[in-house]
């Protein structure tokens, strides 16, 4: 369901490879696509309530640094995210395939913050949406910043489209160079220039395919904790990932923010300085809700470990946390 609803698209005369590559996804439904696109062109996101939404996906960067950060694709867990705020923004909905709860997935009136943007498809769906404000970010050397794949996905899909509610209202919309784990914003293309306008919490906090990176599982706690509204009891960060480097890393991510399904055994290769500031942040989120959700929708609970589950079985599942302070 998910992966199908994103396709390349055709040329203006395109031939058999073209139609039979913008088809992979419902040819081979057992192959499980977690990431779309081809860097430096574009994608469609077929939206049920907006209608299509073309991305321009991040050109693979020339730098190391850069093509570390796997921005120059379109991840299954921001489509995912895409569809929960856009079946959950609305009144009356009875036709989603998927089940939101409005109470954390409605962003109408919502500050909104996300973090490793890319494409930044959950903030579009979400400024579509009727969100109040968008702060959308990415490390200061990722494509998506450095290449204006943000501000041109902005531009075509939000600033230069009519709302759908048909009113001239508009959220208002900055996009930044951040780094997981600081508290200071800078101008895109401009790395080492802060914004004017530090801005200071967000009732909102998207984390989609954020955690393939153990090293920076500290870092974006500690966004959260400094990001997060701490005045009003709804504020949330929606934390949404794939499996791409097995569940034992996502679950350490998990240990991290609320402090369980630890294991005995950490590895204890940390050292004193990082053990320091995993103490400091250790345990201080809660899970207000947390499951697994495959690629056509179904759901089940999260566990921390699954024996047995091979690599194309993992494929297939993203789980998808509410995270609230505690």
């Amino acid at each position: 369901m998910f992966p199908s609803r994103v396709c390349a698209p055709l040329r203006a005369a395109p031939e058999s490879e073209d139609i039979f590559e913008s088809a992979l996804s419902n040819l081979f439904t057992d192959d499980t696509q977690n990431s779309h696109g081809t860097p430096g062109q574009s994608v469609v996101y077929d939206s049920p309530r907006f209608g299509k939404i073309a991305l321009r996906i991040p050109a693979h960067p020339d730098v190391e640094e850069g093509r570390k950060l796997f921005a120059h694709y379109l991840w299954n867990a921001g489509v995912i995210a895409a569809d929960a705020i856009e079946c959950a923004s609305r009144d009356g909905v009875t036709d989603c395939q998927v089940q939101w709860d409005r109470r954390h997935w409605d962003v109408r009136g919502k500050r909104l913050l996300e973090l490793g943007a890319g494409t930044a498809l959950p903030s579009i769906i979400s400024a579509l949406s009727g969100a109040a404000s968008l702060t959308i970010t990415d490390h200061p050397s990722s494509p998506a910043l450095t290449m204006g794949a943000i501000e041109q996905n902005l531009r075509e899909n939000v600033l230069e489209t009519p709302r759908v509610d048909h009113t001239n209202s508009r959220p208002v919309v900055n996009v930044f160079g951040y780094t997981w784990g600081t508290t200071k914003m800078y101008l895109p293309n401009h790395y080492g220039k802060p914004a004017p306008e530090q801005l200071e919490t967000f009732d909102r906090i998207i984390i989609a395919d954020c955690l393939w990176m153990p090293s920076q599982h500290v870092n974006l706690v500690k966004t959260i904790l400094h990001y997060l509204e701490s005045s009003q009891k709804d504020a949330c960060a929606f934390v949404l990932a794939g499996f791409h480097t097995g569940r034992a890393t996502v679950r350490r991510f998990f240990e991290i923010a609320t402090g369980e399904w630890r294991e005995e055994d950490q590895g204890g290769d940390e050292d004193e300085d990082e053990d320091e500031e995993l103490r400091a942040v250790q345990g201080r989120l809660k899970a207000a809700d947390i499951f697994e959700i495959d690629t056509n929708g179904v759901r089940r609970p999260w566990l921390p470990s699954r024996p047995g589950e091979d690599k194309q079985q993992t494929r297939r599942w993203t789980v998808c946390a509410v995270l609230v302070r505690r």
